[in-house]
């Protein structure tokens, strides 16, 4: 480890330790739990029912016995005379954070290791805005929370006649799918999208608070339970953009392994050899990274077979019309992780069929041999 990586190191221990010190001194707001004049309920909670009828597992991970939960209402909330520091600590004018933008859970708001810039706030260099909507957060960089955490609460909004008149934030230097997405889906033009730096103040008119379209308790046993209508409406947003662009599918491929060669894990070791095979059942390996966001939606649009390793990249069959979904996924890696396709699958009724296997490497890597080979073409 080189000198100039330990001092980075140490830094940010003693900026945790800071920030662990500073937890207890922070006025939380929850808004979830308690909310105030300024939230506006858009959808009453109901029952989130999960259907695993078209979903098949080698095994009983203890998800499979969840039936239904109780749905907290969906609301927004515009505060007034906001700051937003860090990546997306939203505080209001009492001096209380706003716990929802940090993902409703106080360990999120801990994981930005930043409670005591809420004290020294005025040290750091301020931006002013009129409305803004902040789209930052503990996981706003990967692909999967990007979706089902991000432009889910998008989507809750961006058809009211008033969200014409707030500018969403995203970071400073965020993956590309960021702002490709939200004007793909949205039809947001450039000059509604702004971006922050982390050390960044930013002081506004109105803050646009959203609350996340899932839930995370002792019932769902600490997994997130996502909302499956609103994994729908995206679905449907998402395939009337395509038809607007009167997009042609007639040279897609139908059959796609994604590809993870380019990966620092969950690979195919002998990848080569595995293609060559699949070519023979009609399968195109695809690398989801050399993809614009709308070339991944136009394609698992029209995949009908999609064979992946887990990985964010599934997430687009968030966008799919009725495609079958082979999930290769480690015996090593946490269960629960494996919940989070199912919800998307099943909510949008297709067939969806994992294939547990024994990692070969520390990095869950699996050399796919003739037994896994036959489950994945069966």
């Amino acid at each position: 480890m080189t000198e100039k990586l330990k001092k980075i190191k140490r830094v940010l221990k003693i900026n945790r330790y800071i920030s662990d010190r500073f937890y207890r001194l922070l006025k939380i707001k929850d808004l979830r739990n308690n909310p105030d004049p300024t939230t506006v309920v858009v959808h009453e909670g109901g029952t989130i029912e999960i259907d695993f009828s078209n979903y098949t597992i080698a095994s009983s991970p203890y998800w499979k016995s969840f039936d239904t939960f109780k749905q907290d209402p969906i609301f927004y909330a515009e505060i007034p005379e906001a700051t937003i520091i860090s990546k997306g600590i939203v505080i209001n004018k009492s001096n209380e954070v706003v716990i929802e933008n940090c993902i409703f859970q106080k360990e999120y708001l801990n994981e930005l290791c930043s409670n005591h810039f809420v004290y020294f706030k005025k040290l750091l260099p301020t931006t002013n805005y009129k409305n803004i909507l902040p789209l930052l957060n503990r996981l706003d960089n990967n692909y999967y929370h990007w979706t089902m955490e991000t432009l889910s609460r998008v989507l809750l909004v961006y058809d009211q006649p008033w969200f014409k008149d707030y500018k969403v934030m995203i970071k400073r230097d965020g993956s590309k799918f960021m702002k490709e997405s939200l004007q793909f889906l949205f039809q947001l033009p450039d000059e509604q999208i702004v971006t922050k730096t982390i050390i960044q103040k930013i002081i506004t008119v109105k803050t646009l608070v959203v609350s996340f379209p899932h839930i995370r308790n002792q019932q769902s046993q600490l997994t997130n339970v996502y909302y499956p209508h609103i994994i729908q409406k995206l679905n449907r947003l998402a395939h009337q953009r395509l038809m607007e662009r009167g997009m042609d599918f007639q040279n897609m491929p139908k059959n796609i392994l994604i590809s993870r060669k380019n990966a620092v894990e969950r690979r195919i070791v002998n990848e080569d050899e595995i293609i060559n095979k699949l070519e023979q059942h009609h399968f195109t390996a695809v690398c989801l990274e050399k993809l614009s966001f709308i070339e991944q939606v136009r394609l698992f649009y029209g995949a009908e077979k999609v064979i992946a390793l887990h990985g964010a990249g599934i997430t687009n069959i968030i966008y799919g019309k009725n495609p079958i979904l082979i999930e290769l996924f480690p015996k090593e890696r946490n269960i629960r992780d494996a919940f989070y396709f199912t919800q998307i699958t099943a909510a949008l009724k297709f067939k969806h069929h994992v294939i547990v296997y024994n990692s070969c490497n520390p990095q869950q890597d699996v050399i796919i041999d003739e037994n896994i080979f036959n489950q994945m073409v069966s």
